[in-house]
């Protein structure tokens, strides 16, 4: 008897057909699959028109040029403003031409003036720079000498206490007797006028130097030179410079007040000279001309001292110039 047998059921072959794609026939590399349309869209929305590799760049030059535009013209606002009202006032009769002469009376006088100004300028030009400069000498000399002596500040600091309020014009008459007239009298007052705010500033800026930076270089094992040179002179150079800025612009008050000892030529004795015979519009020229030489030396003083302090917190945006930047 035999056993039955299990139908085995066909299997049948289902053929299936591969087609090969183009790039293993031509032997080039597959083609990147495509960007969804409403990916590409979305993208092409949110990028501005005209971007490019280098809009980035020329994005944070736009708002930086128009902000200097911007500051150009609120600073050239007032000096505008002023000098119309100086004109509408002087030629619109509302004020006197002994009180406020007008740009065309000024120019007058001017050119009256101009056989005599340059001899006058080279005079007062070298007497403040002379005078500034062995000021700036003494005064940055007595204020280094005062950050690393602590004896000295303890001699010193009481007299620069005393004769920082006492005003320098009350020393004329002191040079005058001590000294007699000539260039040298007037040279040593602007000296020392510049010197006493050089050196009580620096005193000041030596007192405000923080203890825990000394502590803190000093626990870690610097010696009293390295304390100096690498923690009380960083701290005091920014004070310092601003006092030289300020020095600079006190001398040419100071040669002013010394071209009275008995000065027969300069900016100073042109002005007194011409407050005598009452020319108002003389003596406007002669401040003109003071105020621009005490802008251009501060001018310089700024280009000289903005990479000494480059290094400073000074130089850089403060947190709420930058909060309302970006407001």
């Amino acid at each position: 008897m035999t056993a039955p047998t299990r139908p085995v059921a066909a299997t049948t072959s289902v053929a299936t057909t591969v087609t090969a794609p183009p790039s293993a026939l031509t032997g080039t590399a597959p083609a990147a699959p495509a960007a969804p349309a409403t990916t590409t869209a979305r993208a092409g929305a949110s990028r501005p028109a005209g971007a490019g590799p280098g809009s980035r760049r020329r994005s944070w030059l736009r708002p930086s040029a128009r902000r200097l535009a911007r500051r150009a013209l609120l600073r050239a606002l007032v000096p505008t403003l002023l000098v119309a009202a100086w004109c509408a006032a002087s030629y619109g009769g509302l004020v006197r031409e002994i009180y406020l002469p007008t740009p065309t009376a000024m120019w007058s006088a001017f050119v009256d003036m101009r056989d005599a100004l340059p001899g006058a300028l080279v005079t007062s030009v070298g007497m403040t720079l002379t005078g500034y400069g062995l000021g700036l000498a003494l005064g940055v000399g007595m204020g280094l000498a005062f950050a690393y002596s602590q004896l000295l500040r303890d001699l010193l600091g009481g007299v620069l206490d005393f004769i920082r309020p006492t005003p320098v014009f009350a020393l004329i008459p002191l040079f005058l007797l001590w000294f007699g007239i000539g260039r040298g009298p007037q040279i040593a007052l602007i000296a020392m006028g510049t010197s006493v705010v050089l050196s009580v500033t620096t005193l000041d800026a030596v007192r405000n130097v923080s203890p825990t930076h000394i502590r803190a270089a000093a626990t870690l094992g610097a010696t009293r030179r390295t304390i100096y040179r690498t923690v009380v002179l960083p701290s005091i150079f920014p004070h310092l410079l601003g006092a030289v800025r300020f020095s600079a612009a006190a001398a040419w008050g100071l040669d002013v007040a010394a071209e009275l000892i008995g000065s027969q030529n300069g900016l100073g004795y042109l002005m007194m000279t011409r407050q005598q015979y009452i020319d108002t519009a003389g003596v406007l020229v002669v401040v003109v001309i003071y105020g621009l030489l005490a802008t251009v030396l501060d001018r310089v003083i700024v280009l000289v001292e903005r990479p000494l302090t480059a290094w400073t917190t000074r130089e850089q945006p403060s947190a709420t110039e930058t909060a309302f930047r970006a407001g």
